[in-house]
């Protein structure tokens, strides 16, 4: 027997819960605005753009696939800023830095929403 997986019906709007969109939505809603923290770190991209970008691909009459191509993009261009110089903040005064760590983290999550795009 395969592994099963529990299907869960909002009642409001007669929609799984657990699709891709619902996912990307769930997570921005919960770390959207530390990913916009460490991103104002990076001139070159700016936070709340960022994370714009991609609630774009949330509207309704964009696809699952489309959604997934953000996303990849999305992990792409984090994993692309390692390279980059960095500007600390005033609140990073006296803190352990581990901005590499943030963005590797951020990318991995944008990777495994993208995969969920991709089977859900």
């Amino acid at each position: 027997m395969g592994k099963q997986e529990l299907i869960t019906i909002d009642p409001r709007t007669g929609v799984p819960r657990a699709t891709a969109h619902r996912l990307t939505r769930s997570f921005l809603a919960r770390h959207g605005s530390g990913l916009d923290d460490l991103l104002r770190r990076f001139p070159s991209a700016p936070g709340p753009a960022f994370r714009a970008a991609i609630e774009r691909t949330l509207t309704s009459g964009e696809t699952t696939p489309e959604l997934e191509i953000a996303l990849e993009e999305a992990c792409d261009t984090l994993l692309s800023l390692r390279a980059e110089d960095f500007r600390p903040l005033p609140v990073d005064a006296g803190a352990r830095l581990n901005i590499d760590a943030g963005l590797r983290w951020y990318a991995a999550r944008f990777r495994d929403l993208a995969q969920a795009a991709r089977t859900l």
